[in-house]
């Protein structure tokens, strides 16, 4: 979500608000923290809410269709995401595919 954030999605995102009932440091933990992002789009000048299922299925999608990176390794014979490789473009893809199904943008 930090990569997202501070300039993954920042190109065609103008606001990001937070909706949540809990306490958080950073915008970026309030999905973890079970609360959801609204996102506003200035695109199309249209809002979305960003919930922790929606971000669970845009990684999904993203093993399915991965674009320009490979975030995947294998550790004990099961798939697994090397944190360390998601950059602003794989957080932005991830967070398109959570919103929308697809890449739209980029």
């Amino acid at each position: 979500m930090v990569s997202a954030l501070e300039g993954g999605i920042t190109y065609w995102v103008d606001k990001v608000e937070p909706r949540c009932g809990i306490e958080f440091d950073f915008a970026s933990d309030v999905i973890s923290k079970g609360g959801s992002i609204l996102i506003h789009d200035n695109e199309e000048d249209a809002t979305y809410e960003l919930t922790k299922a929606k971000l669970l299925q845009g990684i999904r999608m993203y093993a399915e269709q991965p674009k320009n990176s490979d975030i995947f390794e294998v550790i004990d014979h099961e798939l697994h995401i090397d944190c360390g490789m998601v950059d602003a473009e794989v957080a932005d893809a991830i967070i398109q595919y959570a919103l929308f199904g697809e890449i739209i943008y980029g």
